[in-house]
């Protein structure tokens, strides 16, 4: 054990308090870190979810390949947006004048 000398207790206040980070996380990634999806399946769900135009839900493309059954995506959906209503809209770009 080392002795608290005052050099170390000063050393240790001068230090930049460490500041909290916010990363992002997708739902896919939340499917897989909750253990609901094995990467493989999360891999396969991320290759059809970006083969498609206009791009598919990426819960939809869970559901589609059978891996989950709907209920547990919506379910997951809601934890992952801490119960907030969600509401998804789409945007059409205005025709040019």
């Amino acid at each position: 054990m080392v002795p608290h000398t005052p050099a170390s207790r000063s050393a240790r206040r001068t230090m930049p308090p460490r500041l909290a980070a916010l990363e992002t996380v997708r739902f896919g990634e939340f499917l897989r870190d909750q253990m609901l999806l094995s990467e493989e399946q999360w891999l396969a769900a991320l290759a059809l979810h970006w083969s498609r135009e206009p791009r598919q839900r990426f819960g939809s493309a869970v559901v589609e390949l059978g891996f989950l059954p709907e209920e547990i995506v919506e379910r997951a959906a809601e934890e992952f947006h801490d119960g907030l209503d969600v509401v998804e809209i789409s945007v059409s770009p205005r025709p040019s004048a």
